[in-house]
Parts: structure tokens; sequence; C-alpha cells
């Protein structure tokens, strides 16, 4: 029975061309435009059902406010509903007897996504009022990362060109043809700004410093040194 192999990419060298492998990252600077969050409410009761139902209370008032503050409907989606007992134990010094239910707590939260950085102070603003009692966030992201991408590979390419050129020069050689071009995929990172779970406070609303996204992409290229 014949049995189909793999291909396997194949570098080919003309004579008196000596290979040079290069790997780069390019960079690219961009202002995000989207933030994310989680925004929740904690409740305590003597039952379940007493936990829950606060819970459920005051969390359709906070969804309520996060549509009045201007998130769209469609960008605010359940992300736990969680029912837990509490348990305590009969005394400081009680190691060995079994610990009793005291009580429940009931978690609920919702992943909130802002298209418009400017209202997201308000926003976790008006959760605190209504009810909310922690929130998580923000993420802040680019919406479409196809020009930072772009951009970013650009300046990987630039780089390894540089590369190339001081080692061909440092060899007497001079730089030819491409003969492959690969790339790792890319990642985007945040920076100058803080994440982290926010418990409610009081007024003003927390700053938000949106900061910058430093898009990254790593290629690798193999070129052709040639003599001079």
């Amino acid at each position: 029975m014949a049995v189909a192999a793999p291909v396997v990419a194949q570098t080919t060298l003309l004579p008196g061309e000596t290979l040079l492998q290069i790997q780069a990252v390019g960079e690219a600077s961009a202002q995000p435009d989207q933030a994310t969050m989680s925004i929740g409410v904690i409740s305590t009761g003597a039952t379940a059902r007493t936990a829950t139902d606060a819970n459920a209370t005051q969390m359709a008032a906070v969804v309520a406010a996060l549509r009045s503050s201007g998130v769209e409907p469609r960008l605010i989606r359940t992300q736990q509903i969680n029912v837990q007992p509490r348990f305590a134990r009969s005394g400081p010094s009680d190691y060995e007897g079994q610990a009793q239910i005291t009580g429940y707590v009931a978690r609920n939260s919702v992943g909130v996504t802002l298209n418009r950085l400017a209202i997201a102070p308000d926003v976790i603003a008006a959760a605190f009022a209504a009810g909310a009692n922690s929130v998580n966030g923000p993420n802040l992201a680019l919406r479409d990362e196809t020009a930072a991408v772009a951009e970013a590979r650009r300046d990987a390419i630039a780089k390894a060109r540089v590369e190339a050129e001081a080692y061909a020069d440092g060899l007497g050689l001079k730089v030819g043809r491409v003969i492959r071009v690969s790339e790792r995929g890319n990642v985007g990172s945040s920076e100058l700004y803080g994440t982290g779970m926010l418990y409610r406070v009081s007024s003003p609303a927390p700053p938000l410093a949106s900061g910058e996204i430093r898009q990254r992409a790593t290629v690798w290229i193999d070129y052709a040194l040639t003599p001079r």
C-alpha cells in the first residue's frame, strides 16, 4: 500500500550562495478603542432562595443601569451565576467538629463590551450606584487589528533586512534573493494601564487611562548571500 508522505519545504541554494536565516520582531503602536469588563453582584442570605432573590433583584437593576448609561444590550452577556453555601465551625478551637452551613452566597456577573472608552467611567459609576459590588477589568483592545498587524510586519521585515545587510557586510558578501519567509503569529499587548478587581467604592468613578496597544509580529526570513 502506498502511503503519502508530508511535503517538507526545501531550501535550495544556487552555486556560490550562502544561506542566512534571520528572525526579527516588528512593533506598531495603536490607540485602543475597545474595553471589556466583568460587572457583578455578590449577595448573601440565610437560605439559597433569599440569597438568589436578592441577587436577581440587584442584578436586574445593574443591567438596566448599564443600558441607561449607553451600553448596547447586545454587548451585555451573562458570564456566571453561582450559589454556594457558607460554612463555619462552632468555635475558633473546634478543629474536629463538622462545619455547619451558616448561609449562602450568590454571585452573578455579566461581561460588558464598550466600543466608546469615553463612557467607561460613567458606566462603572452607574453600575456601582445600581448595586454592583465588583468589577473586573477593564481589558483594552483594538476592534480591528488589521492595520496595526500590517505595520508591525513591515517593521519586522525592515529590521530583518537591516540585520541581513549587517551580516553580509561583515562577511564581505551582499544580500541576494529572499528564499523563504514565515511568520509565527502576532501578539498585541497593552501598556500604560492597569487591570484588576475593583470593589464597590464611593463616587467619583475611577478614571480610565487607555494608554496604547503595542502590536508585535515575528518573522523568519531566509536570505541568499552572494559574492560582491
